[in-house]
């Protein structure tokens, strides 16, 4: 929800600092320990600041219960199995998706500076949460950050009805002045995790967002959760989804097609494959140069005229960005249904809640 929906009535406002500790010591209490404890409170957290509810702390009681039946591996060795020039691979061992992508952004931030590209690739890790989290620390290095993601069967191919491929994040990240220029998106109309917020809490989906199992549009969330996602522009999307899944699960070892599991499957480890590239901007043109033609570059788009009802053309990421900023003024906004299963575990592991 943004700035205009905050305040429902059935949502409590929350410091982001409280709710980062709370998430902090419910994962410290299941084994993580403090340093990656802080890498996946933080990436939630700036989630649901930047409006990305859908994968911001609702997640956290599916990620503990992954812990907990030993499907996340928070000791799991994240070690370089691959390296050649600006590219790497890493191999996860099932720890934390936040705590591998951040490692892997690292790396990419360092090879990049010898390079002027990198590419790091991650197999047998799981779900990293907001791709742009990392894109965007990308750009606060005057890097262009590149963050791709393959995940469980969700969309179907053109023509078919059983899911085989994942929503399959791609986000692109570029510097500017005051901050980045920032796509974050999924393959599919509406990433997955905004359909089971709906079913969370009980509201319907809107039409052009999945279908059913027999291949019927739907906008009951539980159908749309048993059947397959809407790609964006039809035979386009499935195509590039399919390409995003060679590129992060193939390529890099890690699982694919039906082979990746979803948060909710308890059956066995996620198998999630990521790509993280940086691009460093003077690798092409100066920085100063680029800093002055991208500023007119962004008053050219912003200053195009508007369609009759639009009173202002956003940039990629600007309405999430002014989001972080009211949100970290007021609080961030949780619903009812998401403070029971937060408050449920802070009664499981004795720990004080914020709300």
């Amino acid at each position: 929800m943004k700035i205009y929906e905050v305040f429902k009535l059935n949502r409590k406002l929350i410091k982001a600092e409280d709710l980062f500790d709370f998430c902090v010591s419910i994962l410290k209490r299941v084994g993580v320990d403090e340093e990656n404890a802080k890498i996946v409170a933080d990436n939630l957290v700036m989630a649901n600041l930047r409006g990305v509810d859908s994968h911001g702390v609702a997640r956290l009681p599916t990620y503990v219960e992954r812990v907990l039946r030993g499907l996340i591996n928070p000791q799991g060795l994240i070690e370089i199995v691959k390296e050649h020039g600006a590219t790497a691979l890493m191999d996860a061992h099932n720890n934390f998706g936040q705590v591998a992508a951040v490692r892997a952004a690292n790396l990419a931030a360092e090879k990049v500076k010898t390079f002027g590209v990198s590419c790091v690739g991650v197999r047998n890790a799981n779900h990293f949460g907001m791709a742009a989290y990392y894109a965007i620390k990308l750009s606060g290095k005057k890097l262009i950050g590149m963050v791709l993601s393959n995940g469980p069967p969700a969309i179907a191919p053109w023509g078919g009805k059983k899911p085989m491929f994942g929503t399959n994040p791609l986000c692109i990240s570029f510097p500017v002045s005051d901050g980045a220029i920032v796509l974050d998106m999924a393959v599919s109309v509406v990433a997955r995790g905004k359909i089971r917020l709906a079913a969370l809490k009980g509201e319907k989906i809107p039409e052009g967002w999945a279908f059913d199992e027999n291949g019927n549009p739907t906008t009951d969330p539980a159908a749309a959760l048993k059947g397959a996602l809407a790609p964006i522009g039809g035979p386009k999307g499935y195509g590039l989804t399919l390409a995003l899944d060679l590129l992060c699960g193939l390529i890099t070892g890690s699982s694919y097609l039906q082979n990746v599991k979803a948060l909710d499957d308890f059956s066995g480890p996620s198998g999630t494959g990521f790509f993280i590239e940086a691009i460093d901007v003077e690798a092409f043109i100066p920085y100063q140069e680029y800093e002055k033609k991208m500023a007119a570059y962004v008053e050219a788009i912003k200053n195009c005229p508007k369609r009759e009802g639009v009173n202002e053309i956003f940039l990629p990421g600007e309405i999430e960005k002014r989001e972080m900023e009211h949100r970290s003024k007021v609080g961030v906004p949780l619903d009812s249904e998401v403070l029971v299963e937060l408050k449920r575990l802070a009664e499981r592991f004795d720990v004080k809640t914020p709300f």
